[in-house]
């Protein structure tokens, strides 16, 4: 009975502590659980960038682009990336919250720097620099028998060009007189040797004038065609002739060249000589695009239209020593224009007085390009 009674004294205490121990929710698991957790750290970065050349001709593939990882003032890597041949390079999985210099490199040369700090889970794209991309330009080219820019231009990887029979007159007339078939271009290049007779200017001004309902003249169908190409120069877009195509020049901007022979009268420049000329390049930002201050050119045909002088607001890209003939008499003319182009409104105009598909060596496909590239 006593030990009865001792086991009986206990039982309270026992309950009292069982008691505790489960309204405090606590067990030998629970101990560990309020330990803190770790804090996660800032996602990765990436960068995206692109390179064009020093002469901003072309997108440059195989490029180094290099940037150094310190701890600290400590090196521990040096992360690569080579672009591709688009010009693109991209580095991902790179610490964030961290600055960093990326470097671009080609051969021995450093092209560029770039100092850029990351965020958190950041992807950056470095802003592109100014390149030549044909497949970023709308391009439309009159065909004619004295040229063939088509075939240059897809030498240079255009894929966005029209044709234009420029040797339908119908045709030529249609797309000349409409502005808004001229807006669909960034640029429209003119061959020598299209349809001008009764297009670009009359061919018989004795022609009583077509009157309207109302007694007022009508204009012409050359006219229509000049207002309507000036316009669209005025409002931004791009023309580019070459050789026999020096009419449309002449006629819509009369005062920006001086050609040999009567302004007045068509196809009466066309008196250029057969010749080799060394070309000199006056236009320094060309002269740094090519590496040169010298292009040959060759005048592969006779009677093109050579220029006299050009006004000052006009640039000259090429200029040399020509010789052009008037019966039997050879006349020289010395540094005159043989590359221009100027400004009208909004838009520019260029002229060579060279066929520029036979003159197609690797110093004029960068001659074209540059032009393209300016104008």
């Amino acid at each position: 009975m006593g030990l009865n009674l001792h086991w009986n004294a206990f039982r309270p205490l026992m309950g009292l502590a069982v008691f505790g121990l489960s309204a405090s929710g606590c067990t030998e698991q629970t101990f560990f659980v309020g330990k803190e957790q770790p804090t996660p750290g800032p996602s990765p970065a990436s960068v995206l960038g692109r390179v064009c050349d020093p002469q901003g001709a072309n997108w440059l593939a195989d490029a180094l682009v290099y940037t150094h990882i310190f701890n600290g003032n400590k090196l521990v890597e040096t992360r690569k990336a080579y672009t591709d041949p688009d010009g693109f390079w991209s580095m991902e999985e790179l610490a964030a919250e961290k600055d960093y210099t990326f470097y671009v490199q080609y051969g021995d040369d450093t092209l560029e720097e770039h100092h850029i700090w990351l965020d958190d889970g950041q992807h950056y794209e470095i802003e592109e620099p100014d390149c030549f991309d044909p497949l970023q330009l709308d391009v439309a080219v009159v065909t004619g028998d004295y040229d063939d820019f088509e075939d240059v231009l897809e030498n240079m990887g255009f894929a966005n060009y029209a044709l234009v029979d420029g040797l339908n007159a119908d045709d030529l007339t249609d797309f000349l007189s409409d502005l808004e078939n001229l807006q669909q271009f960034d640029m429209i290049f003119f061959n020598g040797g299209h349809v001008e007779e009764d297009v670009i200017y009359d061919s018989d001004d004795s022609l009583e004038p077509v009157l309207d309902e109302f007694g007022e003249e009508l204009p012409t169908v050359p006219e229509t065609s000049i207002a309507t190409v000036q316009a669209y120069v005025q409002g931004g877009g791009t023309i580019y002739g070459s050789d026999w195509a020096y009419d449309l020049v002449e006629t819509a901007w009369p005062d920006a060249l001086d050609f040999v022979g009567d302004d007045g009268t068509p196809n009466d420049a066309e008196v250029g000589e057969y010749d080799w000329v060394t070309a000199a390049v006056s236009d320094a930002a060309l002269a740094d695009w090519l590496g040169g201050d010298y292009v040959d050119v060759e005048y592969d045909l006779p009677v093109w239209p050579p220029i006299e002088s050009a006004q000052g607001y006009v640039s000259v890209h090429l200029s040399g020593n020509i010789q052009y003939r008037i019966g039997q008499d050879v006349y020289n003319l010395a540094a005159v224009p043989m590359l221009v182009s100027f400004s009208s409104g909004e838009g520019k105009v260029a002229f060579s007085t060279f066929r520029v598909a036979p003159n197609a060596s690797a110093d004029v496909m960068l001659v074209l390009q540059y032009m393209m590239y300016n104008l």
